[in-house]
């Protein structure tokens, strides 16, 4: 009886343990599992977004003006569509910076036709263009991708369809009635700004995946996304810079550590100072630095004595803390006496591959222009991906 007993409680122990460890397992009502396609269309990705009144018209008046029309129709492209919100957050920060310089509104109508409509400066129009069509681009991908196409690893780089700029997505889940990543699938779309580095990245998330068209794919991108992710005001605000002198035929360079002991590419074979003077922002010079003592100088010897009152530095592909943080610029007429120019202190590159345009008072006709380069960012590395001297006309 009593081997009978035990034996009763034991089945009753295990049932329990079963119900629990079931109930346990259980998802939370919260739960919600994408499907591997969330809607269909037999519309091709330019109609659908046409299918959709008051919600991409600002979209559809960008790419109808670029020229993409196309594209949508009959290429085989991911969409990360961005809302008529997106643009007037985008408009409105624009419009902010303007107003604070004494300027008038600008409309996103008149940035994509190319027209100086307001400045009268067709060059700077046509530049305001030319970027937009180039944001534009970003949120048009080459090829289709489903949200699971972006599991592997920490997702996948993909390329646009103009420029074949990278850009990376990443599948993540939302949370849902406090379960932690419970919810709905979501695609994590950056913009990589050319760099390996993460934290260099600017984010946007979709609010709906998966929206199949006939040519391809739409996710669709939360409405406080800002259009240009963290570019568009600083693109439609940046003057290009004047006339580059280092194009001058017989234009010499040179540069120097401060302790003897380093060498041009030690750290980097292919990254020489060359590359800093290559007109090209894509490359970049790159070397040991300490503040300390072991600072870099940077020379462009003229031809024949000219006037320059205007230069540039450009930020490199990647890591903020390697940026030049101050600095000072010197002329001189022999190449051995020099008088500083300009000062810069606690100067931030806000993003990579950033032109910052530097004007300075100075009507000498000097030979030689050197930059010192003080301070970086804090790195044990200096980076930087051009430097030019330039000229403005000026009129007083």
């Amino acid at each position: 009886m009593k081997k009978s007993n035990l034996y009763s409680r034991y089945l009753v122990a295990v049932f329990f343990s079963a119900l629990v460890f079931l109930i346990g397992c259980t998802k939370e009502k919260g739960f919600y599992a994408t499907d591997n396609i969330n809607a269909g269309t037999t519309l091709d990705t330019y109609a659908y977004l046409k299918s959709k009144p008051g919600v991409y018209d600002s979209l559809l008046l960008v790419i109808d003006k670029l020229g993409l029309k196309q594209t949508l129709q009959d290429s085989t492209v991911t969409l990360f569509a961005v809302s008529n919100a997106s643009f007037q957050i985008a408009i409105k920060n624009l419009n902010n910076i303007r107003k604070s310089k004494g300027q008038n509104a600008v409309f996103l109508s008149q940035i994509a036709s190319g027209k100086a409509v307001l400045s009268g400066d067709i060059g700077k129009a046509k530049a305001d263009s030319a970027n937009l069509d180039t944001m534009v681009s970003q949120y048009i991908i080459r090829r289709s991708y489903k949200s699971t196409d972006f599991t592997v690893g920490d997702g996948q780089n993909i390329f646009s369809v103009r420029g074949n700029y990278p850009m990376h997505g990443k599948r993540l889940y939302a949370d849902a009635q406090g379960m932690q990543n419970g919810g709905s699938e979501i695609v994590e779309f950056a913009n990589t700004k050319r760099s390996v580095f993460v934290p260099n990245w600017s984010l946007a998330t979709t609010s709906s995946v998966n929206i199949k068209t006939k040519n391809g794919m739409v996710h669709l991108l939360q409405s406080d996304h800002v259009f240009g992710f963290d570019e568009f005001v600083r693109r439609l605000t940046f003057t290009p810079p004047p006339q580059n002198l280092f194009l001058n035929i017989g234009s010499a360079f040179s540069f120097q550590f401060e302790d003897p002991t380093k060498i041009d590419g030690t750290v980097s074979p292919g990254e020489k100072f060359i590359k800093v003077y290559d007109g090209n922002v894509l490359t970049k010079f790159i070397g040991e630095f300490n503040p300390i003592n072991n600072k870099v100088w940077m020379q462009w010897t003229s031809p024949e004595p000219i006037v320059s009152n205007v230069y540039t530095l450009t930020s490199a592909n990647d890591s903020q803390a390697r940026d030049p943080k101050s600095w000072k610029l010197e002329g001189s007429l022999d190449g051995i006496n020099f008088v500083t120019l300009d000062t810069q202190q606690d100067q931030v590159f806000e993003s990579r591959f950033q032109t910052k345009i530097y004007d300075f008072d100075n009507k000498i006709a000097w030979k030689h222009y050197r930059i010192t380069i003080l301070t970086n960012r804090g790195d044990g590395l200096f980076q930087l991906a051009e430097w030019t001297m330039n000229f403005r006309q000026t009129y007083k």
